[in-house]
């Protein structure tokens, strides 16, 4: 299995795990983020940017897209 790492423009990379994959999503956020991953599919995953505050989920930029080698 592989998994592929999508920006909010383009393709970011390919990962063997996918805490390798995640941890490069979350690198492009400041140190501390309140970053929560859904799985809305199966195979599918997004990461949430969640206001402190109010509670919201705000962001939804990186994808990771599990593949089939």
């Amino acid at each position: 299995m592989k998994y592929k790492l999508i920006g909010p423009e383009r393709s970011e990379g390919t990962y063997d795990t996918f805490d390798a994959a995640a941890a490069a999503a979350a690198s492009n956020y400041a140190e501390g983020a309140p970053l929560q991953w859904d799985n809305p599919e199966p195979g599918r995953h997004l990461l949430w940017c969640v206001h402190r505050d109010e509670g919201l989920k705000v962001d939804t930029h990186y994808r990771i897209i599990e593949e089939s080698q």
